[in-house]
């Protein structure tokens, strides 16, 4: 992860392909592309030409390919959107509870990132379709206490499912820990 304005260790188109060419060389009939890394959106347009080499080198192929991108939808625009809903791409993004907690993990310069997850949230699910857009909570001591009121938030927001995990002490995680 680095912050917005470094793109130092972004993919280069030519790793981009190399990697799709990979992918796809995999047995399975069945695989899926995931976008990560930081802030998947802050590069869209590499995002866009990997989904399109993708599908143009699968026609000859034929796997199912199941495109996902992670991001904690703060840059979300109704470009992105229209472009996964175009190419059936699915949302993951984190939320690690109510406000107040997901405010504590992650603190935002321009306000309360939940706020701005939530609104985000309920655009790429009305854009998409509930079914596609998934989120993560990632658990730190703090949220060991609150377990009810996270999964009432998960309730509220309409998400089928919670995925947990561990707070991983790296990168700008380490400030937190």
């Amino acid at each position: 992860r680095q912050s917005e304005d470094k793109t130092r260790y972004d993919m280069t188109p030519a790793m981009a392909q190399k990697a799709v060419d990979l992918m796809l060389r995999v047995p399975a009939p069945a695989i899926t592309c995931e976008f990560q890394g930081g802030e998947a959106l802050l590069n869209f347009p590499l995002v866009q030409d990997i989904v399109l080499y993708a599908k143009e080198k699968n026609r000859s192929i034929g796997k199912f390919i199941d495109f996902v991108i992670c991001t904690n939808l703060s840059c979300l625009t109704d470009a992105h959107l229209h472009f996964f809903n175009e190419h059936s791409i699915k949302v993951s993004t984190s939320l690690d509870g109510p406000a107040f907690l997901h405010d504590s993990n992650r603190p935002c310069s321009r306000g309360s990132s939940h706020a701005l997850v939530e609104r985000n949230l309920r655009r790429a699910q009305e854009a998409l379709g509930v079914q596609n857009v998934s989120a993560l909570m990632t658990t730190t001591k703090e949220s060991l206490a609150y377990p009810q009121e996270i999964i009432d938030e998960y309730v509220r927001l309409n998400l089928g499912s919670i995925f947990l995990r561990s707070l991983s002490p790296y990168g700008f995680a380490t400030k937190t820990v």
